[in-house]
């Protein structure tokens, strides 16, 4: 599979909306000095406001999306087979070619007591990985510290955690020579980019099967998870025992934010990591707040 340039995922993008918002889009980004090519975010609202933001600035579009069009976005993004994207669309995603991943919300469809569903969609957010991770070195710099420590990246979201574990990924597999195995729920870590380095991805795993496959059969030197969640703990403990470091990523605004959420309490008092690395962006410019524990 050819490597996706940035330009390359922002027309694959375009291709999938109506031709008068992606006209507009494009006229509004051609008006800028960089192009196409400062479009990060495009949100889709049916019968609602869109919205496109270009690097920092998200900007209004003066065009609407029926319930049609919005149905006919859905019907190109599943490419007529729903049963393929079920358990993703449950979880409020779709995984495109190079690492896009699109954010979907409608009505929700339960089955004893568990999602199993979106219906009606009327919300639809494409974010379009850059794969440019402004922090890199600095971040790199961190890690180099404490190798085998494990390491914890948090923010709000949007600001750039998954773009920081895939910088981090190829250093590692990279300039480091370790094997790394990530654990890819939601499609967003392409294989093809790590051509050059000693990275595994186990795409459309869960972490918990994902982990316990890689520990099993891929030997890992680290093991990258993104975003963990609250039904995570036991996974990410059983492979710290195993006696593999984990590189993961978290939402949160600060540490004190991090330490009072519930499902994060038995991962961070079994000393899961003991980096805590996080990231705020104000003004274009990003700052890294460090904690060793």
């Amino acid at each position: 599979m050819t490597l996706m340039t940035k330009n390359d995922k922002i027309l694959t993008t375009l291709r999938y909306l109506p031709r008068k918002i992606s006209s507009e889009i494009i006229r509004l980004a051609e008006q800028r000095r960089g192009g196409i090519g400062l479009i990060r975010e495009i949100n889709i609202r049916c019968e609602g406001v869109c919205t496109v933001t270009l690097i920092d600035e998200r900007i209004r579009l003066a065009s609407t999306v029926s319930r049609e069009e919005t149905d006919c976005i859905v019907n190109r993004l599943l490419n007529c087979a729903l049963y393929a994207q079920r358990e993703n669309i449950a979880s409020g995603f779709i995984s495109l070619e190079g690492g896009i991943r699109v954010g979907v919300s409608g009505n929700a469809t339960y089955d004893g007591g568990r999602l199993v569903g979106i219906g009606d969609i009327s919300s639809i957010l494409f974010r379009i990985p850059t794969g440019e991770c402004a922090f890199s070195e600095e971040l790199f710099a961190i890690f180099c510290n404490n190798p085998y420590g494990g390491m914890l990246i948090y923010s709000l979201p949007g600001v750039g955690k998954t773009t920081a574990l895939r910088s981090l990924a190829t250093k590692i597999g990279g300039q480091l020579n370790r094997r790394v195995a990530i654990v890819d729920r939601r499609g967003e870590f392409p294989r093809e980019n790590f051509r050059s380095c000693q990275v595994d991805v186990l795409s459309g795993y869960q972490p918990a099967e994902g982990m316990e496959i890689a520990t099993r059969t891929l030997s890992p030197e680290l093991i990258i998870i993104d975003e963990i969640g609250k039904d995570d703990a036991d996974a990410l403990i059983n492979t710290v025992r195993c006696g593999i470091p984990l590189l993961a990523s978290a939402h949160a605004g600060d540490l004190k934010d991090l330490e009072s959420r519930k499902n994060l309490a038995r991962i961070l008092s079994m000393k899961v990591f003991s980096t805590f690395v996080g990231i705020k962006k104000q003004n274009g410019k990003y700052k890294l707040t460090v904690d060793r524990i």
